[in-house]
């Protein structure tokens, strides 16, 4: 967004969308494709494209989003098979996909075809049917043109929403935004990091698409679209509830921090009850096709989402979660050095934290023997020996830390802690 952060007060009157349109605009608009000829967006439609790109590159520079172009290129691929014949003849927004480095179970379409998935979300997915599942469902929001759609029956009803709204629907501190913009993490601790940057840069299309919603209706004809997709893509449907089941297991299972992007969704037992009646009436008889019924491909690129989202679930203190994503990487791949590493950060974390002395000792055994395993794969890799300098620090083992400081120094000069660590350095060599 070009202008400056405002205040969260002044953000609390700000209208979500610029009124473009008289009162009683019409909200039954065919999706894209569902006329003959080439789509022709509606003058209010494209200004939304225009404020939805605005805030995808303020929303860009503010996230760390994830760097893994055969990511990008393989969700594009599942796009492909969900796009209708109809919808790609017809033009409209291209769709763009990428990731966002974030540990809760998320994922969210602007209005202009942007698709964005969370790490956490990608990592908690079993199959390639189940992220087609999620793939559908956002991009029928854009195809079904649900953000113009749902603003105008705003417009119509004269409901302004405002950010403080959003915040407050779903039971949540809205102005952790604010707190994060002032420097305070702690206080902005209850939602995630999108949810921090969504609210604290303003930013009221994100927020309708990532946090609260479309509303029960839209969100439904999202999920019953989807499943049709998902199906004529020769997809398993019966993948489709599997995956509500797995996000109401997982949301409940994680903590607070993912209570934020399901408060004024639809529940998920609706839409577990919905996709399943589906599959025992319009589907009943579909059968996924041969050629995707294999995971190599979903697994593959899966690996080391699962591993880089282990990190963030050990930094956001999601310990058993971080657990169970690590063995399912070192399951496939048990001699990968980063995969060691994060389970030594874990570990030794665990034994910061344990109140039991003996637990803190088989903790720190643990991460030590991690670490080792870790810097044995890849003897260049510089930060097991960071990790162990800290570990013998704190267990007043000076020689072993010194030499761990100095072997990290040797194999990462650059480092940007390096000042830090030569600081360790000397004080061990007192």
């Amino acid at each position: 967004m070009n202008h400056a952060w405002r205040p969260f007060h002044r953000t609390i009157a700000t209208v979500l969308i610029v009124a473009l349109l008289s009162a009683c605009a019409t909200t039954k608009l065919p999706p894209i494709g569902a006329g003959p000829g080439q789509f022709k967006p509606e003058a209010d439609e494209r200004a939304l494209w225009a404020r939805a790109e605005k805030e995808e590159q303020a929303l860009l520079k503010k996230l760390k989003p994830y760097d893994d172009p055969l990511l990008d290129e393989y969700l594009g691929k599942i796009g492909e098979r969900l796009t209708p014949e109809p919808v790609r003849t017809a033009g409209g927004p291209g769709f763009k996909f990428g990731v966002i480095s974030d540990p809760t179970l998320n994922a969210f379409a602007m209005p202009n075809g942007r698709i964005y998935f969370h790490t956490g979300l990608l990592a908690a997915l079993d199959s390639e049917a189940q992220l087609a599942t999620i793939v559908g469902h956002e991009m029928t929001h854009v195809t079904h043109r649900h953000a113009v759609r749902f603003n105008r029956e705003a417009q119509n009803k004269q409901i302004l929403y405002s950010l403080a709204a959003i915040g407050l629907s779903i039971g949540v501190a809205a102005a952790a935004g604010t707190r994060a913009k002032a420097g305070d993490p702690v206080g902005a601790a209850v939602i995630s990091q999108t949810a921090n940057a969504v609210l604290g840069l303003g930013l009221q299309l994100a927020a309708i698409a990532s946090i609260s919603g479309y509303g029960r209706n839209l969100e439904r004809e999202a999920d019953v679209e989807g499943l049709d997709r998902l199906a004529n893509a020769g997809y398993d449907p019966r993948e489709a509830p599997r995956v509500f089941e797995l996000l109401k297991k997982e949301s409940g299972d994680r903590g607070s921090l993912e209570t934020f992007f399901f408060g004024s969704h639809p529940k998920l037992q609706e839409r577990i009850d919905t996709t399943r009646e589906l599959i025992q009436t319009k589907y009943a008889t579909a059968a996924p096709t041969a050629e995707l019924r294999s995971n190599d491909e979903f697994h593959l690129r899966m690996r080391t989402v699962v591993r880089d989202n282990a990190q963030l679930d050990i930094r956001a203190g999601r310990f058993d979660t971080a657990q169970k994503q690590l063995d399912r990487v070192l399951g496939i791949t048990p001699k990968d050095p980063l995969a060691h590493l994060y389970y030594g950060d874990l570990y030794r974390l665990r034994a910061q934290r344990a109140r039991a002395t003996t637990d803190k000792a088989d903790f720190a055994k643990k991460a030590l023997g991690s670490y080792e395993r870790s810097s044995e794969l890849d003897p260049k890799l510089p930060d097991p020996h960071r990790q162990l300098g800290f570990l013998y620090y704190q267990q007043k083992d000076n020689g072993r830390a010194k030499d761990a400081f100095q072997r990290y120094l040797a194999l990462k000069p650059d480092a940007p802690d390096a000042r830090r660590i030569k600081e360790y350095i000397v004080e061990l060599d007192r």
